[in-house]
């Protein structure tokens, strides 16, 4: 044990013991298995204390119910979850126990300290940063969940009775009115106004329902609590709607009801052992009258930046659209897969007929480019457009950006830029739409970051082709003279003339003649070229630093000396040069 951890239980046992004006520590009455519980003492609260405690072995669940799995009686190990409670007044006095322990705790075994402490198994057994954390809540508003002879209540941090301890299971549900997750349920919380106060409860098959206004007894088949002052009930087999003083909002007609934001769907088919996507659902609106009939299937949230939009993309048998939080019908229903939402400006789908046939859809799910024959998205919000056999771009107001008269878009590029094409000339277009090199080019691609290698073909002998070098600009860099343009990477340049290589720098000028019959990329300030049947290096001012008879050459690298490197064959000896191209002794 550290000294940390050590100095931490003595101040706590140092603390606890000064309250009780002794110095020795109680003993503590174990279970059989002599395993020593983790155990956090809170404060006096009122008058009284609550302690709590843990035994890391096979032990009745608490509260198994809270995650509609297994039933209450089932047998699992909870790792660090406490299944028992004490209460106690400042006396001494044992005032409750809830606990599944065969053998009853006394008050005489615990310490009467009136600060949160631990004891040393329970230091023994978590990780510093929960030291001073229970793995339940602490005082005011919070409840427990509790279970005695099999049976599970609801308590508070007083041990007075929310839910008696008589029924056969508990759901707990938030303030959304989601049922509450095993982890919102047993973490850790620092505000009162967490505490939670919705329930149904579980007594002979049949649920009933409490908050902190009303109760009611357990007499439904199913009983799901939707929104403020809605239940959901279920009676032989069909569902329904009511109040809070159970007076029917629906009569229990359906063989579902499901609630979306501010309106709820309903089938009357039989949905047991059925895919619920392929179930169709009608619509009921907020003041539960029928709005439409079960038309509706796969109703799902519409998202936007992450978020539900509050919207929904639902399908009928012929096509899908989108459906707002009242149930109104806010698009057609021609579309099919649910949209995307790029830039968190318009939504992609595509048709439900042709799932190659895309749509682009404002935020209020009108068509953009209603007019064209084709339209999808190009980039930073601009959308591809087409009439006939033509393309051109739009924004998102349909303002024509470049007229349909190009024959087609390359939508991806280097810096940004695009590439195309109009009447088989090339030419370059921003991510904007600005056209800045006009198509009169027979080809042209891009090289390093920015710079864009363009093609001019003789018209009057199409085996005449030479290439120059334009940046993004237009501005002309190497002169229409070479056969072929390559990046050397590190704004070099390898050009080719006939069957002879030499290099240029970015601003185009030739720092090596054209005489290389190979050359490489640049490596560190150095490249290899070859000459006839031999290698050699030359450096980043155009500068041959070796004479070109080595064989199987290597890239310059730092050595463990940081000394830049390189190694070479010559007359099948290995010889390691320096970045002057002589030899390392």
């Amino acid at each position: 044990m550290n000294k940390k951890v050590s100095l931490f239980i003595f101040l706590s046992l140092l603390i606890c013991m000064k309250s009780m004006s002794q110095f020795i520590l109680p003993q503590m009455v174990f279970d059989a298995e002599k395993k020593g519980p983790n155990t956090i003492y809170y404060k006096f609260y009122n008058g009284i204390q609550m302690i709590e405690i843990d035994y890391n072995n096979y032990e009745k669940a608490r509260v198994d119910f809270e995650d509609n799995i297994r039933p209450i009686n089932s047998i699992r190990p909870r790792n660090y979850g406490h299944n028992t409670i004490i209460l106690r007044n400042e006396k001494g006095e044992l005032l409750h126990q809830y606990n599944l322990r065969r053998a009853p705790f006394n008050a005489s075994d615990f310490s009467a300290c009136d600060k949160p402490t631990l004891t040393l198994t329970h230091l023994g057994k978590i990780t510093s940063k929960y030291e001073a954390k229970s793995n339940y809540p602490s005082y005011g508003k919070y409840r427990y969940y509790v279970t005695e002879n099999n049976k599970a209540g609801v308590i508070d941090t007083l041990g007075t009775p929310v839910l008696e301890v008589i029924y056969d299971g508990i759901q707990s549900y938030n303030y959304n009115y989601k049922m509450n997750s095993y982890t919102t349920m047993y973490g850790f919380r620092d505000n009162e106004t967490e505490a939670i106060s919705i329930y149904t409860m579980q007594s002979n098959g049949k649920w009933g329902f409490k908050n902190n206004k009303i109760t009611i007894q357990p007499k439904y088949e199913e009983l799901l609590p939707l929104k403020e002052n809605v239940l959901r009930i279920k009676k032989s087999n069909q569902f329904g709607l009511l109040n809070y003083k159970e007076e029917t909002l629906l009569a229990p007609l359906y063989s579902d009801l499901l609630y979306k934001n501010d309106f709820y769907l309903y089938s009357k088919v039989a949905i047991e052992n059925q895919d619920k996507s392929n179930i169709f659902y009608g619509i009921i609106d907020a003041h539960f009258k029928l709005k439409t009939q079960p038309v509706y299937r796969n109703l799902e949230d519409i998202i936007e930046n992450y978020n539900p939009s509050g919207n929904y993309w639902a399908c009928k048998t012929y096509g899908c659209g989108a459906i707002d939080k009242k149930g109104n019908e806010i698009s057609v229903f021609k579309y099919g897969e649910m949209p995307q939402n790029p830039y968190q400006k318009y939504y992609r789908t595509n048709a439900f007929t042709d799932a190659n046939k895309p749509y682009i859809l404002d935020l209020n799910f009108k068509e953009i480019g209603s007019d064209y024959d084709l339209v999808y998205d190009w980039k930073n919000a601009l959308l591809t457009v087409k009439k006939g056999s033509k393309y051109g771009l739009i924004d998102l107001n349909n303002k024509v950006v470049l007229p349909c008269e190009y024959d087609s878009f390359w939508e991806t590029s280097k810096n940004e830029l695009g590439t195309l094409i109009k009447d088989k000339k090339y030419g370059v277009i921003t991510d904007k739409g600005i056209v800045v090199i006009p198509c009169k080019y027979d080809y042209l691609y891009f090289v390093d970051s920015n710079k864009i290698v363009a093609t001019l073909i003789d018209s009057n002998d199409k085996n005449n082709r030479k290439v120059g070098l334009l940046d993004e600009n237009n501005k002309l860099i190497a002169s229409f003279i070479y056969d072929k343009i390559q990046s050397l990477d590190y704004g070099f340049f390898s050009v080719q003339i006939r069957d002879k290589y030499g290099i240029i720098n970015k601003e185009g000028n030739e720092i090596t003649p054209i005489k290389y019959d190979e050359i490489y990329s640049y490596r560190n300030g150095f490249c290899i070229a070859k000459i006839d049947f031999g290698y050699g290096y030359i450096n980043s001012s155009g500068k041959e630093i070796t004479h070109f008879y080595y064989e199987k050459p290597t890239n310059f690298n730092y050595d463990t000396n940081n000394k830049l490197t390189a190694k070479v064959i010559l007359a099948g000896k290995e010889i390691v040069i320096d970045e002057n191209g002589k030899p390392v002794k």
